[in-house]
């Protein structure tokens, strides 16, 4: 009996190490976004008044040339609204918007004037407006929005730029307008823990 008893303990031991192991290379395998750096911005600043300023689709131009450098805006008692910068006519790094008083209104990152990395708004009274995460210009992980009173509006997940996962939306008083799961490009409703398929509700793939 103690011999096996000694067996049993060496055996779940053995198993125990070999799960260890494989989640352990499972965990190295994962994949984490690149991450990018932003070109550097020569220090030109310009108001976004100035009327050589003009835009042909998504390019800025400055005197009829890609622009390179910072545009902004002021509030009337000189707090800075908005902080652009470019370069070569197009988004490039951090953007940011300030309410009046300096508060923050959004910040956005762009590598090549795409949307890369964290993006996070908020409301005049600084409750979180939206958050999402963009990478490869594809939506990646988490979107979220709240309403103005601070409750959650969407709750979405993504996977290179897909839905994938729970997405849920809800109404402004609370109630829920929207509950679904998406698997391998196909939605199901969700009551429960039970799974409802509509075969002829499927998200198309690009």
């Amino acid at each position: 009996m103690m011999h096996y008893r000694i067996f049993s303990v060496l055996l779940f031991s053995l198993v125990s190490g070999m799960v260890l192991v494989s989640c352990r290379e499972q965990e190295v395998k994962v994949q984490e976004p690149e991450v990018k750096i932003a070109k550097s911005v020569p220090p030109v600043y310009k108001p976004a008044s100035d009327p050589l300023f003009t835009k042909s689709q998504d390019t800025v131009l400055y005197g009829g040339k890609y622009f390179t450098g910072f545009r902004f805006a002021l509030y009337p008692e000189g707090d800075t609204a908005i902080l652009q910068s470019y370069f070569n006519g197009v988004e490039e790094g951090f953007q940011y918007q300030w309410y009046p008083g300096h508060k923050p209104r959004e910040v956005r990152f762009y590598i090549n004037g795409k949307k890369e990395g964290l993006h996070q708004g908020w409301w005049p009274d600084g409750k979180e407006r939206y958050r999402f995460e963009v990478y490869n210009n594809e939506y990646s992980g988490r979107f979220q929005e709240w309403y103005a009173s601070g409750l959650l509006s969407k709750d979405f997940h993504y996977v290179d730029g897909r839905e994938e996962g729970s997405q849920k939306m809800w109404w402004s008083n609370g109630t829920i307008r929207a509950n679904y799961v998406i698997r391998d490009g196909k939605k199901y409703g969700l009551i429960g823990l039970t799974l409802c398929k509509n075969p002829y509700d499927t998200i198309p793939s690009k």
